[in-house]
């Protein structure tokens, strides 16, 4: 079966930072490329999509870079703001698989 891991840095980030989070691909605990693959990011606490799907070039791992307009708090009256990278690995097909990780972004002027 199909499996899409992401790895990013830390669950918790500052406003306006970046970082680069990695989707890694496997089929029966071997890494294996998807036919096609992309990712999304949202802000879960605005219901706001910050990058609608993206294509990502098929390989065993793909590196996203997660940038500091990403990471902007959308609501200057949050003191923290929850974020979510989904990834999906042949998406639109009968072999898709999705999965997500939530982080969180501090609002550093709301002190």
């Amino acid at each position: 079966m199909s499996e899409v891991y992401i790895n990013i840095p830390q669950l918790k980030q500052k406003e306006g930072s970046s970082f680069t989070a990695t989707a890694f691909f496997r089929l029966d605990d071997a890494a294996n490329a998807p036919t096609t693959a992309s990712y999304r990011i949202d802000c879960l606490s605005t219901g706001k999509v910050l990058q609608d799907w993206t294509s990502l070039t098929p390989a065993v791992s793909n590196t996203i870079a997660i940038t500091a307009t990403h990471n902007a708090i959308q609501n200057q009256s949050n003191k923290f703001e929850k974020k979510q990278i989904s990834v999906a690995a042949n998406p639109d097909t009968a072999t898709q698989v999705r999965e997500s990780v939530e982080y969180k972004i501090e609002n550093i002027r709301n002190f």
